[in-house]
């Protein structure tokens, strides 16, 4: 299978796939993601900045690995 895509249509192509899981999340764990976010509310600002942090330093590392 070869795909050959530009730039631009590669980002809007993982775009789609992040929303494709997202919607999968939502659509089969609904009651699952209302405890998560009300756990999220629960947390202080500093604790879901370095959770964020976190993610992006865990999403960057897999991009160097995979480029």
């Amino acid at each position: 299978m070869n795909i050959d895509l530009d730039i631009i249509s590669l980002v809007f192509f993982f775009i789609s796939i992040v929303f494709i899981f997202e919607g999968i999340i939502y659509a089969l764990f609904p009651d699952y993601v209302k405890k998560m976010l009300n756990y999220i509310f629960s947390l202080n600002s500093n604790s879901i900045r370095v959770i964020g942090f976190l993610f992006l330093l865990i999403g960057t590392i897999t991009l160097y690995i995979i480029i």
